[in-house]
């Protein structure tokens, strides 16, 4: 009677577990937009081309890029809508995310603030992004300019930016995480 018991017991928990794990993968992320686009502290939102750069950022894009420490900071939302037709809320309790340039990992970080996925309801899911320009790529401040325009979808560009991302969803049975990593595109101009 006890075996029983436990094994019920065993299939409830497993059972709402199973629950839990669908319900977050069949959460639809998909890329929102960018936001707080800077380089080495200089707002990208008015900035489209080299021109654009007033004479004391300049002076501070210089000092930067002389340092070889030209910090991109950039907040990439993305969009998460779990179906309407599911009846279970989604829990994630944290992600791990990594930003790709060209398929080369420039950054990863760890999302460790939870959210919840009410059926039907898009939610948003900022992700802030830090690197040093320098480091990842070459040239001059004007170079690294463009590159940082091209990154954050104020130019055209040949580069193929994207996020990775491992999501890991509380269960009854504790925290799991995602098997295999969801890659979402940024670059493409559908996604812009």
């Amino acid at each position: 009677m006890r075996v029983l018991a436990l094994l019920l017991i065993g299939s409830v928990v497993g059972c709402a577990t199973a629950k839990e794990i669908i319900a977050l993968r069949q959460v639809d992320f998909r890329f929102d937009r960018l936001s707080g686009a800077r380089v080495a502290g200089v707002s990208l939102d008015r900035i489209h081309s080299y021109d654009d750069v007033t004479p004391v950022d300049l002076a501070r894009l210089a000092i930067a890029v002389a340092s070889k420490d030209v910090p991109l900071d950039v907040t990439v939302h993305l969009s998460g809508l779990n179906p309407a037709t599911n009846s279970t809320t989604a829990r994630l309790v944290a992600m791990d995310w990594g930003y790709l340039v060209d398929d080369r990992d420039i950054v990863s970080g760890r999302l460790a603030e939870p959210y919840t996925f009410v059926p039907g309801e898009p939610r948003d899911v900022p992700i802030p992004v830090t690197f040093n320009l320098a480091r990842a790529f070459d040239g001059d401040g004007a170079a690294l300019l463009n590159t940082a325009l091209a990154l954050v979808g104020q130019r055209t560009s040949t580069h193929k930016v994207s996020l990775r991302i491992s999501p890991t969803v509380d269960t009854s049975l504790g925290p799991i995480r995602y098997p295999t990593p969801i890659t979402i595109d940024l670059s493409t101009p559908a996604a812009r």
